[in-house]
């Protein structure tokens, strides 16, 4: 395994796929969370429940935690920040922790702050000021502002690396964003929950790697019929309306051809894939609108990128 040193400063782009489920649990996946780590710089993109244990299963470096960026503030994309902010900081992390995000971060993290407080005084008192200090605990909110479906925002830039916000359909979710990663000629596109817009394919544009949303509608109707059977009225109305704001496989394919973009890494799962049969089920279709490389993302994934 590299070690965090050689991970941090060997010049590469290194990205882990932390969480690649949606938010239906089950045995296989967490909800959603993405890690990248170039230049001494370590990134987390959504922090859905259970994402962050895998951060200490890859021996990621907690300590050099530098930044949280937020699509929107579902439950399964921000169940997991206490624990990022916690954990990073028993780490040592040298600095309040920065949260990026759409407007309404502010909210969420005095929430965590608050959750968290008792927990905070309860380690400083324990293990004392000097190894653990209050204000290298706390969190900075950082929204945002995106005034339309056009504007990339230049949200983070240190050194060589850049982080790009832009909006997002995940109506009655508004803002909601996307996020496009740029490292010395290298691009890494995240759209988010949302569905297929004219703008999106534009902002992910020659991406390296495209971390794409997408429920299967087909997969997910059939358990819909199964639910009405048994009578499970609000179980298949849930299933059905959470349709209506996401991408499927297909769709996500053809994002990824209208953005020429040359690997597409499907992301947030839905729903459970328990075998082989299933995972090529839920795939069907989608090489017949994009010939690039295709993936159904798992948790702990890692890809690496070298300077272009």
């Amino acid at each position: 395994m590299i070690s965090q040193e050689k991970l941090l400063m060997d010049g590469k782009l290194h990205i882990f796929l932390l969480g690649s489920g949606g938010p239906m649990n089950n045995d296989k996946r967490v909800a959603s969370s993405i890690a990248i780590i170039a230049e001494g710089e370590f990134l987390l993109f959504d922090v859905g429940p259970g994402s962050y244990r895998n951060v200490d299963v890859l021996r990621l470096p907690a300590g050099n935690l530098s930044a949280i960026f937020l699509t929107h503030f579902h439950s399964d994309h921000i169940g997991d920040l206490g624990e990022a902010n916690m954990l990073s900081w028993v780490n040592g992390r040298e600095k309040a922790l920065e949260v990026y995000g759409p407007r309404g971060v502010e909210k969420v993290i005095k929430g965590f702050e608050i959750a968290y407080e008792l927990d905070t005084g309860y380690r400083i008192a324990h293990h004392g000021t000097k190894i653990l200090s209050r204000e290298k605990s706390k969190m900075i909110s950082k929204p945002i502002p995106i005034q339309n479906e056009n504007e990339r925002k230049l949200c983070f830039e240190r050194t060589h690396l850049k982080v790009f916000a832009f909006a997002v359909d995940h109506s009655p979710i508004n803002p909601a964003f996307g996020y496009r990663i740029e490292y010395k000629g290298n691009v890494i596109a995240i759209t988010g929950d949302t569905i297929k817009t004219e703008n999106l394919a534009t902002h992910c544009q020659d991406a390296e790697i495209l971390f794409s949303e997408a429920i299967s509608y087909k997969m997910l109707n059939n358990i819909v019929s199964g639910a009405k059977k048994l009578k499970l009225d609000r179980y298949a109305k849930i299933l059905t309306d959470i349709q209506n704001y996401h991408m499927n496989p297909i769709t996500a394919g053809e994002l990824a051809k209208e953005a020429n973009v040359k690997k597409l890494v499907l992301v947030h799962i839905t729903p459970y894939l328990p075998n082989e049969n299933t995972e090529k089920m839920y795939l069907n279709g989608v090489k017949d609108v994009f010939d690039g490389e295709i993936i159904l993302g798992k948790d702990k994934m890692k890809f690496n990128l070298g300077p272009k």
